[in-house]
């Protein structure tokens, strides 16, 4: 005879395993994701400061093209080859110890640069910027990415990565103002201050990953591998997985474009069409507001597209972007801005990219496959400004106007938008699962 406890009891199982369900497939915006997302403004925004201070930076330090170049590119080398080693890091240890110990150090080298009047010192503490946000958006990626890359997972990934384009919007009009009344040194010493602070809250609210969570991870990772090894579908799955060369030059060409939002954009306007400090900034705001346009339209795009058709018209809309700046280098200052907009607004599918490869790369293994896929992403910036700095000290050897030198610079971004985009094509798509989920978010 039941006592009407079995019913309870029953009741209170019924509500644990919704819980437990609830918990695995929804991945809310804790504070830990806040603290990140809040460090990721700061990244958009040391990216990007370049372009609009970049003339002074170049009266105050006195560099030529090519050390100007260097000095662009630093950031970006660094920022790549840190990725693997940080991924690496993510898998042993967590997000935590590794985000914050990096963005300490690029914090003490943000506030260098404006105390520094030498070249080479101004060189080292900007690489030293690159190794601080490196691990930044790896560890947004990090943080919501291993609980699989669903729906709630690419809505989450997507919307934090939009609003961390505010740091691009920061690294614009406000950035061109306050340079003019307060100067660019006493700007960036304050990026310094808040960059410090955002670690301190990455300290603060992202949760360490215990040795309960490694090896509740280690051991399903190894459940998993020999239920599909014995399913019809293992070939299938092994083909995905490697089927992540694929997305390595899309990676390499996705963040070309950005180059001319986060340097060489400024002085193409100053020397092409004669912008001020003012006007340069007017120009970065318009293509910031476009960025974050972009980033907080991919949810919607993705109810009515596939994630890789959006990608793929993206890297396209991007290549033909390049290729009319090239052939029209000095037009028309609006249309001019307007295709920049075009080229930095190729980077919002980055998110995109990293929640395809996170369907392909298994769970153990996930920092160090997002690491190698955002090295490439960084090492595009690197090496395109570094080689953008060589060929405008060519040019300017050469006698060429400015016109002319930054047409070969554009000419050059077609190359590796074109190529990512043919390798890209052959990629594999996200589960349908996932697609559909993504549909419905």
């Amino acid at each position: 005879m039941s006592d009407g406890t079995d019913g309870t009891q029953e009741q209170h199982v019924a509500h644990a395993a919704h819980a437990a369900v609830r918990g695995t497939h929804e991945t809310p915006l804790d504070a830990g994701l806040w603290a990140l997302t809040f460090a990721y403004v700061l990244s958009q925004f040391f990216r990007s400061y370049v372009a609009v201070i970049a003339p002074q930076l170049i009266a105050d330090f006195h560099f030529s093209p090519q050390m100007f170049g260097w000095f662009a590119g630093a950031f970006f080398l660094v920022f790549a080859l840190a990725q693997l080693p940080v991924g690496l890091m993510f898998d042993r240890y967590g997000v935590r110890g590794p985000t914050v110990a990096l963005m300490i150090v690029g914090a003490f080298c943000a506030a260098v640069l404006p105390a520094t009047t030498r070249a080479p010192l101004a060189l080292i503490a900007q690489a030293g910027i690159g190794l601080g946000c490196a691990p930044i958006f790896m560890g947004l990626l990090n943080h919501v990415l291993r609980t699989g890359h669903g729906a709630r997972n690419v809505r989450a990934v997507t919307t934090a990565s939009a609003i961390g384009m505010a740091g691009a919007l920061l690294a614009a009009l406000p950035l061109s103002r306050a340079t003019a009344s307060f100067g660019w040194r006493v700007v960036i010493a304050v990026a310094a201050l808040a960059m410090l602070v955002a670690a301190l809250g990455v300290a603060r609210f992202v949760k360490p990953r215990d040795a309960l969570d490694r090896s509740r991870e280690r051991r399903a990772a190894h459940d998993t591998k020999p239920a599909t090894q014995r399913t019809p579908g293992s070939h299938a799955a092994t083909k995905r997985r490697a089927g992540l060369w694929t997305l390595m030059p899309a990676c390499l060409a996705m963040s070309v474009g950005s180059t001319f939002r986060t340097s060489w954009g400024g002085p193409y306007l100053a020397d092409v069409f004669g912008f001020d400090v003012i006007a340069r900034g007017n120009a970065m705001t318009v293509t910031s507001v476009v960025g974050i346009v972009a980033s907080f339209g991919i949810p919607l795009a993705v109810r009515f597209l596939s994630p890789k058709r959006i990608v793929l018209a993206w890297l396209i809309a991007g290549m033909l972007a390049a290729l009319a700046l090239a052939c029209v280098p000095a037009g028309s200052a609006a249309v001019s801005v307007a295709l920049i907009c075009v080229l930095f607004s190729v980077g919002s599918i980055h998110p995109l990219v990293m929640s395809q490869a996170r369907s392909i790369i298994a769970p153990h293994r996930l920092g160090l496959g997002l690491g190698l896929l955002n090295s490439l992403v960084f090492l595009g910036i690197a090496l395109a400004s570094s080689c953008f700095g060589w060929i405008a000290g060519v040019a300017k050897a050469s006698g060429l106007t400015s016109a002319a030198t930054y047409a070969w610079l554009f000419a050059v971004t077609v190359l590796p938008l074109a190529a990512g985009a043919a390798v890209y094509f052959f990629s594999p798509a996200m589960t349908a699962a996932a697609d559909r989920d993504t549909a419905r978010t």
